[in-house]
């Protein structure tokens, strides 16, 4: 079912269950007063033969004729008089007897009063009670029945104008919810259409949004956002094909080419070592790229409850990564800066997985050491008792402006970066993934005449389970 016809279904039930309500309470109301009124001009009735038979000793056929020349007489009239021994002593139309109802003298006697319907008849019945010579006292049962023949007349006719009107009504709140749902669902479809028309074809298109800040408008500038990301992924995903497409490229056309040369004519076996020395070297590359793109792929916040179970000491691992670092390159020099040590020991430590968090700090470092001119870089500790902020720093050329938006993207490399160094642009992805799979942030600051500072904020292990969550 559509939202329109649900929206249309759930307004007229809401209005239908509002209108059934009021319409059963005008005709319950009315029902009410039309059986009451006529209740009481039965009590009326009964009071009055009653009076004229049991207190002022009346002749019976004398009532009986003076019933009959009264105009106020009801549709249908029963009088019915019982003495003590239930038996009748007045009946104002023998000709058509009056099936009294089982076991309803002594329910009058019991309660003194008493109304019920039977069939088309409203029945009343009074008790009353006699002082006087014998036959003439006792307890006395007077019983009036009658037909309310208008009074059912109307409300048989206000049920039929009632369900009339209900359907009526209940007919047209269908139509104009349906109506009304229509024209609200419209900006809707409208956002349907224009999303069908964007993709896959047109992906710089976004959708208009109006002046008013109601919930289509906000709808309209949240799909916005998310096309914009959509086209953010695409740009990313078509730069790391043609990255990784770029880095594969050269060295394999490099190990066709030698091995076709090679090919070409008969050689030494000097010129063959050579070229298979050369190709060795493409191949390690090779290796190198795959091996850091496997690294890549394998983190992922799918795996993060099986990664971080490592309770990590960060001052020591500082120092580990410092002697590698160094060891890497003869000029390499890394300076260590713990600050000042807190007085609780498991204050230096964070929760999650010593391998990882070991290759992201030994990347940003040995990058540090890599791009400064005198190979010399810094890495400062600052213990609190939530976190712990790492930083990096190196006195090297800055990162030009228009790169720092894209240095943790895969494969990317700055015209700087790529004509200074080798590399695959790999390695700050995987940082910046490893950061982010433990809970915490990375930024960076570089500016002309200012040292190029990575930071590093980890949460302690304390507060790492709430993080990840």
């Amino acid at each position: 079912m559509t939202i329109r016809n649900r929206l249309a279904l759930r307004f007229t039930g809401l209005v239908s269950a509002i209108l059934l309500l009021a319409f059963v309470s005008i005709y319950a109301f009315c029902w009410y007063f039309i059986a009451s009124d006529f209740y009481r001009r039965l009590d009326r009735k009964a009071y009055t033969y009653g009076e004229m038979l049991i207190h002022h000793r009346l002749d019976a056929d004398l009532i009986r004729q003076l019933s009959r020349i009264r105009r106020d007489q009801l549709p249908h009239q029963k009088i019915l008089i019982f003495d003590h021994r239930d038996s009748v002593v007045f009946a104002n139309n023998r000709a058509e007897p009056f099936v009294v109802p089982p076991d309803l003298l002594a329910s009058v006697r019991q309660q003194q009063r008493k109304e019920l319907r039977k069939d088309a008849y409203y029945i009343l019945g009074i008790q009353l009670v006699a002082d006087g010579p014998p036959g003439r006292a006792g307890q006395f049962v007077v019983l009036a029945a009658a037909e309310n023949v208008y009074g059912d007349t109307f409300l048989r006719n206000l049920r039929w104008a009632l369900t009339a009107l209900f359907t009526l009504i209940a007919g047209i709140t269908a139509f104009s919810g349906w109506v009304y749902a229509g024209d609200a669902l419209r900006p809707m479809q409208r956002i349907d259409e224009q999303l069908s028309h964007i993709f896959p074809r047109n992906r710089d298109e976004r959708l208009p949004v109006r002046a008013e800040n109601d919930e289509i408008s906000r709808l309209s500038t949240t799909i916005n956002r998310l096309l914009d990301r959509v086209a953010e992924s695409f740009r990313l995903q078509r730069m790391f094909v043609a990255n990784v497409s770029h880095e594969l490229k050269n060295p394999l056309t490099q190990i066709s080419s030698q091995l076709e040369v090679s090919l070409l004519n008969q050689r030494d076996p000097a010129a063959y070592r050579q070229t298979i020395r050369s190709v060795l070297d493409d191949v390690s590359d090779l290796a190198t790229l795959t091996r850091e793109l496997l690294q890549l792929s394998q983190v992922n916040q799918d795996n993060v409850a099986g990664l971080l179970t490592d309770v990590v000491r960060l001052d020591e691992m500082v120092w580990d990564i410092r002697e590698e670092v160094q060891a890497l390159n003869p000029r390499y020099n890394v300076t260590v800066d713990l600050g000042v040590l807190p007085d609780e020991p498991d204050q230096l430590t964070v929760m999650g997985n010593k391998t990882l968090l070991c290759t992201a700090l030994k990347n940003l470092t040995e990058n540090a050491c890599k791009f400064a001119p005198d190979g010399q870089a810094q890495i400062a500790l600052e213990f609190s008792v939530a976190s712990v902020c790492i930083t990096i720093q190196n006195e090297g050329r800055p990162i030009p402006a228009e790169d720092l938006p894209y240095i943790f993207e895969p494969f990317y490399r700055s015209r700087q970066t790529a004509d200074q160094v080798k590399g695959y642009g790999v390695g700050l992805s995987l940082v910046e993934r490893i950061i982010r799979l433990h809970g915490g942030k990375i930024s960076v600051q570089s500016q002309a005449g200012e040292p190029t500072v990575f930071q590093i904020l980890l949460l302690r292990s304390d507060n790492l389970a709430g993080a990840a969550l």
